[in-house]
Order: C-alpha cells, then sequence, then structure tokens
C-alpha cells in the first residue's frame, strides 16, 4: 500500500460518520423503494441470424453485433417512435449464449404490454436492419434484369435464345433467394416473465453504492477541510516538511511515546550540519500551543546527553521566577546576561526567564540586539533553545527567527489550519529564517500555565516532575 492509499484510508476512517451516514440514507432510501416497487413483467421476442453460406459462429458475431446496436439509445428511441410503444416500456438485446440467435426485451408492468412491445420493436428492428441489406441488393437485381432483357433481345442468327440467357438468369434467382445477413422471425411472441422485487438483493446493492458513495464524500470532506489531521495532511496541504508527530503525555504509554519522538526529534536535530553554539527556534502556528513545552524538552534532552545548554524564554510571558531578570532586560544591557543566566536541577541546563512582560517591545527587538544576546549566550554554550512568540500572532517571532541557526514551526494537530501554516512557513521566509520543518502537537492547551521542564525518567516510562524554575524558588 503506497502513501497516497493510506492517507486516503486513514482520511476515510476519521470520518467514519459521514460514510456511515450515507449509507444509512441509502439503505433507507432503497428499502422504502422496494417495499413500495410492484413486479415487472419481461415479454420476448426472437430473431434468428442465419446465412446459409456461413458458419454458425461467424452469424452469431454478427448476432452480438446487432445486439449492440440495438441497445444504443438512439435506436430505440428511434424505433419507439416508430412503433408507438408507451414510454414507460425498457427494452434490451441480447443473444443467447453463443448463437445467432437474438432476444429483444421489453419490461413493463403489464403483461401484454410487455409481450406486444416485444414483438412491435422486434418487427421494426428487422425491417430497420433488412431495408438497408435490401436497398443495396436491390440495385444489384435491377442491372442483371437489364443484362438478362438485353441478351433476351439479342437472339442467334438462326433465331434460337442467346446461351448466356440461362446463365443470367439463374444467377438472378439466386440473388433473389439470398439470406445472407437477413434478421428473420424466430419467434415473435415468445412468453412473458414476471420478475418480483429483490427486496434482500436490492438492500444489499444500496448498502454497497451507499459505502462507495460515503467513502466518496468522507474524502470530499478531508479536501475541503483545512484543518491538519496528521503530517500526510501537512506537508500535501501546505507543502511545509513535516519532521514528527508528537502524542500528548498523560497515560505511562503515552508518556513513553512521546518521550521516544523527542529524542528521535533531537537526535535528527544533533544531525544537522550546524555551526558551534547553535541556535534553535521554537515558534507556535496559529492554533498551537506547543513550542515551550517542545522548547523544554529539547533543552532537558540535550542537558542529559552532557551538552552545556541554554533555555531562552523569548516569548514575553509571565514564566517564572518573576522577580528575577530576563530576556527583555538583557535585551537593552547585554552586561546582564550572565547574572540573568538560573540554574536547574538538570545539570548542565542553564535557564534564561523572559523577564518582565513589556507591551510594546518593538524598540528593543532589533536583530543587532537580539544577535548581540545569543552571542553572549553562544560563550561556553554547546545548544541555545529559544522559545520565539507565536509567528503568526507576533511580529517578534520575526527577528528572533531570523537570528536563530534553525527554525522548527510547531503545529496544532486537529487545530491548526492549512492557511494559517502556509502564512507561518512564507512569512518565516520573508524573515530569511532558516525553517528546518513542522512538528505535529495535540493542539490542546499547554500542560502547565508554567514550564513544565522535566527533571528525569523512570525506568517504566517518562514522568513529569515539579519544574526547573519551581525548584529555583
Amino acid at each position: 500500500m503506497n502513501a497516497q492509499m493510506a492517507r486516503h484510508i486513514e482520511q476515510i476512517r476519521r470520518r467514519w460518520w459521514v460514510v456511515l451516514s450515507v449509507v444509512a440514507v441509502t439503505v433507507l432510501a432503497t428499502a422504502v423503494h422496494s417495499a413500495d416497487a410492484d413486479a415487472t413483467y419481461v415479454g420476448k421476442s426472437l430473431l434468428v441470424q442465419s446465412s446459409p453460406e456461413r458458419t454458425p459462429e461467424q452469424d452469431a458475431t454478427m448476432a452480438v453485433g446487432y445486439a449492440t446496436l440495438f441497445n444504443e439509445p438512439v435506436t430505440i428511441g428511434r424505433l419507439r417512435e416508430r412503433t408507438q410503444v408507451p414510454e414507460g416500456v425498457s427494452f434490451e438485446a441480447r443473444t443467447v449464449a453463443a448463437s445467432p440467435i437474438l432476444t429483444i426485451e421489453a419490461t413493463a408492468e403489464d403483461p401484454e404490454v410487455a409481450q406486444t412491445a416485444a414483438q412491435q420493436m422486434a418487427a421494426a428492428f428487422r425491417d430497420d436492419i433488412n431495408s438497408v441489406r435490401n436497398a443495396g441488393f436491390a440495385k444489384e437485381i435491377e442491372g442483371v434484369e437489364r443484362q438478362l432483357q438485353t441478351l433476351k433481345s439479342q437472339r442467334e442468327p438462326d433465331g434460337s435464345m442467346n446461351p448466356l440467357v440461362p446463365v443470367v438468369q439463374e444467377r438472378l434467382d439466386d440473388m433473389r433467394a439470398d439470406a445472407t445477413d437477413q434478421l428473420r422471425d424466430l419467434q415473435l411472441r415468445a412468453g412473458v416473465t414476471k420478475m418480483e422485487p429483490q427486496f434482500a438483493l436490492q438492500v444489499a446493492t444500496g448498502a454497497v453504492g451507499g459505502l462507495f458513495l460515503g467513502a466518496l464524500a468522507a474524502l470530499g470532506l478531508a479536501a475541503m477541510s483545512p484543518r491538519l489531521m496528521n503530517a500526510r495532511d501537512l506537508l500535501h496541504k501546505t507543502g511545509v516538511e513535516p519532521l514528527i508527530e508528537v502524542p500528548r503525555a498523560g497515560s505511562i504509554r503515552g508518556n513513553r511515546l512521546r518521550e521516544d519522538r523527542l529524542r528521535m526529534l533531537a537526535n535528527y536535530i544533533s544531525l544537522q550540519d550546524l555551526p558551534r553554539s547553535a541556535v534553535i527556534a521554537l515558534t507556535d502556528c496559529r492554533g498551537a500551543r506547543g513550542a515551550q513545552d517542545l522548547a523544554e524538552d529539547l533543552a532537558r534532552l540535550s542537558a542529559q546527553q552532557g551538552r552545556r545548554t541554554v533555555l531562552v524564554y523569548a516569548n514575553n510571558s509571565t514564566s517564572p521566577p518573576s522577580g528575577y531578570p530576563g530576556f527583555n532586560n538583557v535585551l537593552t544591557d547585554r552586561s546582564l546576561v550572565d547574572s540573568a543566566l538560573t540554574d536547574s536541577a538538570v545539570d548542565s541546563l542553564k535557564i534564561l526567564p523572559a523577564g518582565p512582560v513589556i507591551a510594546d517591545r518593538y524598540p528593543l527587538l532589533s536583530r543587532e540586539r537580539i544577535d548581540t544576546v545569543l552571542d553572549e549566550l553562544r560563550v561556553g554554550t554547546d545548544i541555545v533553545v529559544v522559545v520565539a512568540p507565536p509567528v503568526t500572532d507576533s511580529i517578534d517571532s520575526h527577528p528572533v527567527c531570523a537570528a536563530a541557526d534553525l527554525t522548527i514551526l510547531v503545529v496544532g494537530k486537529r487545530v491548526s489550519r492549512s492557511g494559517d501554516v502556509a502564512a507561518a512557513a512564507e512569512a518565516l521566509t520573508k524573515a530569511h529564517a532558516v525553517l528546518l520543518g513542522a512538528v505535529l502537537v495535540d493542539g490542546k492547551k499547554r500542560r502547565s500555565a508554567e514550564s513544565q521542564v522535566m527533571l528525569a525518567q523512570r525506568a517504566n516510562g517518562a514522568v513529569e516532575r515539579p519544574t526547573l524554575l519551581d525548584r529555583q524558588r
């Protein structure tokens, strides 16, 4: 199964209620129609294609061609006008096995109407086919007759008949008796068959048709829906490269799966061609609320591997500790960087809080100021992880992401819209930020209003502990 087929199956599975609704409607409509349907009658009339100088197989092939010709809507319409059969009667021609016998069937609600209509249409079709053949033969016969009359008038010197007259006469008789390619009556009133409504079969057919229509409806809704359900949707609808899907934590199994996905993401980032003391920025797309959680987890994993890591809250939020200077302070005075950094309970991890909230940071967020702060943080550091403001909701994120070596866009699963993701990617490109890709996270609210960096893991899975910054209080 290729990726496209798997994506369609997943879209149908997620919208099972659409499929079920369409199936229910079609089954109900079919059942009501079948319950009210009366018995119908099929009248039959038989014609035969038989040529003296041909094999039955050749005549059978001709009969198939005649059946195809009769079933053309244009042919039925022309013959219907000629015979004046009722409008409610339907017709179909078919061959009897591999034989030259042609069956004309008429379906009506009355047995006598069905039989009469079949007989009339069979006779009209026979005459229509034979008239074309006879028109061509009539010209040939007329020419031979003229030749015969000429020969009869040309007698021999002794007054006897021209010896060619018997030869031409015999040829003329053969032409008049030739039945090649002619349709002939076999049994114009071949009987009537009563057709009872097949309730179970019709309902089953309706269910199959409803299933097909429901699947098409589900695929149509998926194509029109702007919401992103998985990595395939992200790539197909926005063109942004999906990095990984990070599930929400909660259960032991969910915690383990989340931790595994985070480690995969951390390993993928570490394999990029990054400079020493690289800066990684994470920013939320509209609808997502996972950049801060993701940045904290990536910083923790980096520090656990022994890298000297700094986690920077550049999102102008009320992150603890509120009494400490933070990113907003060091933008005005880079000498405060060392004093603003706080230790965490994870070795090799330091934190630069957001600092006091500033209503309008535009005068402070110049590219030069941000580069100066990041250069100070790079000293003696292996990696800097930055929580940037949401890219689609705040212009502050543009210079922050542009100053980073790589930017990761965080997309809310089932919440973020394709248009918002595409707009976010375009905004980052215009800001000259290097977009590594997008991470799909659960679109629901963050796991806490405060920082949730985990300190350690137990053997049976990742376990959330008190926050790093809470430990500083």
